[in-house]
């Protein structure tokens, strides 16, 4: 593999433009780590609110968040059980 494009740009960097592109770099990078931590906490505390809406307090349904029962399901629950085979 040919690389001369590659030697000569590397060629051209001195000591110190290499450091100050790795602070550089570390920059960037400490600020999407800091952005990455605010969006993570926000989802976080969305979650957790989209749960105590859903279950309420220390996982209280009272109904929150179940599906509307069909007709089917409503009319065996109020049969109870068939008979044992």
């Amino acid at each position: 593999m040919r690389t001369e494009n590659l030697d000569l740009a590397l060629s051209q960097l001195t000591a110190a433009e290499c450091n100050e592109a790795t602070d550089e770099l570390a920059r960037y990078l400490d600020a999407g780590l800091a952005s990455t931590r605010e969006l993570m906490a926000a989802f976080l505390n969305d979650l957790n609110n989209e749960c105590l809406t859903r279950w309420g307090p220390r996982g209280e349904t009272d109904g929150a968040g179940r599906l509307p029962a069909s007709r089917d399901a409503e009319g065996a629950r109020n049969r109870g059980p068939g008979p044992l085979r």
